[in-house]
């Protein structure tokens, strides 16, 4: 018997030798035909042994992975063979311990810190002077919406709000609302207003971060109850496919990219609401989020000029870009060759910004470089003193009473709010009186959703459809469009104005018919077919209209004395046929000035209304421009009798005169404008031209009825008035900001 087992013993080790020498001849065996290839398993079940250390991984992040050159990559420092072997697929390593790691996946948006800062450097390094900053940010802005895709906002539903019944507190009310953004879809929150108030006052967002209970925790209820007893409407409001638009959305939809598209939207369409409210006062605007809600403040901050003060909560670092797709799943980082969440959080300089920051995570080095980089934007812009830093050393991720309390002053500072409303008898913050409500007293759509409109969308690939279809419409349906002059670009008749103007985000560019000089008609290399077919495809690629032809050689030349003139118009219309213009430019120039020389005056009528007569046949629009008064080119234009012929309204020609701008426009009316040249002194960029209240225009014209091409002539800044770049972008991005984006 004990022979037997003997046998039977040696031959159960002899297989166990086997198969240990198997296993070290196949370890050894491998080559290049292989790649050195070992199943990652394994290779972590190695390294374990090998140094002496524990790295805990679920076998499902592990599963039918390979390690290629696995033995290769093998270091004496166990932490830079797993980052060797990890990093190809897209995994990584968190310590936890001394010699114990956990296995999870690669954080693209998680630097080292080093790296993060030496980034920031590099970007910081771009601009020295208020000119080239900035230059910088009218590079930033429009490449931000349009990495969010919102450079066409989709139009806002015809459709009143949801309002629930108001709840009266001690010294503050509640009332739950949802706003439709998209048809059928619904952004939804609870409005905090003073319980006694007179007169107008500042109105605070408050987005919703990433922790459980959403806008129901305490902590959010505390934080816009306390800012509505200080005196201001705080709105507080559900992140995507959060709170109760899972009534909606599924929460794994939170993580998709477009969530981050459909946040930003949101916080814009409950500005343009509760701005428009009577009580608001519009020139004291905050906003304040933590963690996921702060990234989201920063950026709503960067794009949009109404928020005021601003005041990212355990958010802001250079070495973290946001974990979530809903800060990070738009390609917004990829603007202006990198960007990162400081630098875009230097946009709102300088506008008051408080930054409270931690010692338990990303934002523990706050004081160390970002907010010193901070500093020194704020002092490019001359307010040094308006962006700050609460660091809580010892305090962890969250929005704990030592944020809000920080957030408190901040906002009482600079939306003169009256802190004391929410002190007790020794200064200190007393939020005792505030009532924290059962979650379902917060809900919009009832307790069971039973309130959600019929018409509403469910699901997330409809959701997509929706918006595709919404920003599909906005571009087609587009108001008021925004073009540049190829002429003024320094690029007459060229290719390159077209692929500028794509560049700079303007919609469309108006090209030159070529100079006059002693030619019988203009040099213009449009009639050509392989030229024009060129500008078309060019045009078509690059999403750019050619929407006006212009005759500028007539600025040199007189075209009411000028015997060849039927020619040039019949060249000028041939050729707008020919590429589908709807629209062309007719200076009538120094030469036929009617209002200089009244002597002309019948000249220039009897061309114009041949002019007219040739383009009514044509279907299309010449714009003159004079220098008459509105008054004055409406008795012009009665004259002529053509609906062909209309004005090509320039801001500058009332301006310098010291006539009423919006006064000029309204004269006019919406009927008689063919298009307007967007341009005033040619020394300062129109967003800073004192002349010009261009959200007076624009509410002029939307009342007029008015939509068409805003085209940018001159406006350029006088220290720099050849970089057309610099210029034309910025004077692109603010008329776009304030015709398209508000």
């Amino acid at each position: 018997m004990w022979n037997k087992h003997h046998q039977q013993y040696k031959q159960v080790v002899f297989m166990l030798i086997c198969m240990m020498l198997l296993q070290v001849f196949a370890w050894a065996q491998l080559n290049t035909d292989q790649q050195y290839s070992r199943p990652l398993k394994e290779v972590l079940q190695n390294i374990q042994k090998k140094y002496g250390v524990v790295i805990k991984f679920a076998d499902s992040m592990v599963a039918n992975k390979m390690v290629t050159y696995a033995d290769w990559k093998y270091r004496p420092d166990v932490e830079v063979t797993l980052d060797n072997v990890l990093r190809p697929l897209e995994l990584k390593v968190k310590k936890e311990k001394e010699k114990q790691y956990k296995l999870s996946a690669y954080e693209y948006y998680r630097w080292p810190v080093a790296e993060g800062w030496a980034e920031m450097d590099r970007i910081a390094a771009q601009y020295n002077t208020p000119e080239a900053w900035e230059k910088r940010k009218a590079e930033l802005r429009p490449c931000i919406r349009e990495a969010l895709q919102l450079t066409h906002l989709p139009a806002r539903p015809n459709s009143a709000p949801i309002i629930t019944p108001k709840r009266m507190y001690d010294g503050y009310t509640v009332e739950n609302i949802a706003l439709e953004i998209l048809p059928g879809v619904w952004i939804n929150g609870s409005l905090y207003k003073p319980a006694k108030y007179k007169g107008k006052i500042p109105v605070i967002l408050n987005p919703d971060g990433h922790w459980e209970k959403q806008r129901y925790r305490p902590d959010c209820q505390y934080r816009c109850a306390a800012l509505a007893k200080m005196g201001a409407m705080a709105f507080s409001y559900d992140l995507f496919a959060w709170g109760e638009s899972l009534l909606q959305f599924n929460i794994e939809d939170h993580r998709r990219s477009l969530g981050m598209t459909i946040q930003a939207l949101g916080s814009i369409r409950i500005l343009d609401y509760l701005l428009a409210q009577k009580d608001a006062d519009t020139a004291r605007v905050g906003m304040t989020g933590g963690s996921g809600a702060g990234s989201h403040t920063v950026l709503m901050t960067a794009l949009d000029d109404r928020i005021k003060a601003s005041a990212p909560v355990v958010s802001l670092s250079s070495y973290f870009y946001g974990g979530c797709p809903c800060e990070s799943g738009m390609d917004i980082h990829g603007c202006g060759g990198r960007t990162n969440n400081v630098e875009l959080a230097a946009m709102a300089a300088p506008r008051p910004q408080l930054i409270v920051s931690d010692g338990g995570d990303w934002t523990d080095k706050m004081p160390e470089h970002d907010f010193p980089y901070l500093q020194k934007m704020y002092a490019m812009c001359s307010q040094p003193s308006a962006v700050s830093n609460v660091h809580l050393s010892n305090e962890k991720h969250d929005f704990g009473i030592n944020k809000r309390k920080a957030v408190y002053e901040f906002m009482a500072k600079y939306l003169q709010l009256q802190l004391p409303a929410i002190q007790n008898k020794t200064g200190e913050i007393d939020e005792s009186t505030i009532t924290i409500e059962p979650e379902q007293n917060m809900y919009v759509f009832g307790d069971k959703g039973e309130r959600l409109p019929a018409h509403a969308v469910h699901g997330f690939d409809n959701l997509e459809k929706l918006f595709a279809a919404e920003v599909e419409k906005a571009k087609t349906s587009q108001r008021y469009k925004i073009g540049l002059i190829d002429l003024m670009l320094l690029k007459r008749q060229k290719l390159g104005a077209i692929t500028l103007t794509a560049d700079l985000k303007a919609d469309g560019v108006e090209v030159d018919m070529g100079g006059l000089g002693n030619r019988p008609t203009f040099d213009n290399q449009l009639l050509n077919d392989s030229v024009r077919q060129l500008f078309l495809q060019t045009a078509k690629e690059r999403k750019v209209e050619l929407f006006c032809l212009a005759m500028t050689g007539y600025y040199a030349q007189s075209f009411c004395s000028r015997a060849e003139y039927i020619r040039s118009i019949e060249d000028c219309i041939r050729t707008m046929q020919l590429m589908q213009v709807k629209h062309a430019f007719l200076p009538l120039g120094v030469q036929c000035d009617i209002k200089k020389n009244p002597g002309i005056r019948d000249s220039v009528i009897a061309r114009l209304t041949i002019a007219g007569k040739m383009a009514e046949a044509a279907g299309v629009i010449i714009g003159i421009e004079t220098s008459l008064s509105a008054k004055e080119e409406v008795q012009l234009l009665k004259e002529i009798g053509s609906p062909a012929i209309k004005i090509y309204f320039n801001f500058s020609s009332p301006l310098k005169e010291g006539r009423d701008l919006i006064a000029e426009l309204k004269t006019l009316g919406k009927d008689r404008i063919s298009m307007i040249h967007a341009t005033n002194k040619d020394s300062v960029w129109l967003e800073n031209d004192s002349q010009i209240n261009m959200q007076q225009v624009k509410q002029t014209l939307d009342a007029m009825g008015w939509s068409g091409w805003l085209v940018i002539e001159r406006s350029r800044d006088a220290k720099k008035p050849s970089d057309t770049k610099y210029n034309y972008g910025a004077n692109t991005a603010y008329l776009k900001r304030i015709f398209q984006e508000e």
